[in-house]
């Protein structure tokens, strides 16, 4: 996937994560689609290209969020490196490893964010963070990512069976 297919997955990250997600989302619970595109787009690079790739998607979602500018570019330039080095020694075309590696990004980068803020900020309390916030927004994260999976390889699977 070249330059286009990047602008054009960040594209679409912008708009689904404002316009069509806060619909959907239960609460305050939405899933992150640009964890989903950093973990999409990661998997077949090399270390350096999924690092500068999760570090260009970070700073598009930190620009947009108002939050600490270089938060999400820190954790998603790891989160890709780490894809990238995993996928090496990982079938990652199985749902079960998809969703595995969803639902850890999300956990990951949500205690990463949740030591960073902790660190420059103030603490918050670490065990209701933990338990309300990053898991079910992993969990939703990685349930999302694998319905947007299976219908990407919808069209292609029906027309394997004719």
């Amino acid at each position: 996937m070249g330059f286009w297919g990047f602008a054009a997955g960040l594209t679409l990250c912008v708009i689904g994560q404002a316009v069509l997600l806060p619909s959907l989302g239960a609460g305050a619970l939405r899933p992150d689609c640009f964890l989903l595109l950093v973990c999409l787009l990661t998997v077949r690079l090399g270390p350096e290209a999924a690092t500068l790739q999760g570090f260009l998607i970070g700073l598009c979602q930190d620009a947009l969020s108002g939050g600490p500018l270089g938060l999400r570019a820190f954790a998603y330039s790891l989160l890709g490196f780490a894809i990238a080095r995993l996928s090496r020694n990982v079938y990652t075309d199985k749902p079960f490893a998809q969703f595995c590696f969803l639902l850890g990004g999300t956990t990951l980068t949500g205690l990463l964010t949740l030591g960073l803020v902790a660190f420059f900020l103030e603490m918050p309390p670490l065990l209701p963070t933990l338990l309300w916030v990053i898991v079910p927004e992993g969990l939703v994260t990685a349930t999302f990512g694998l319905l947007v999976l299976w219908l990407l390889r919808l069209p292609q699977q029906m027309t394997q069976t004719r």
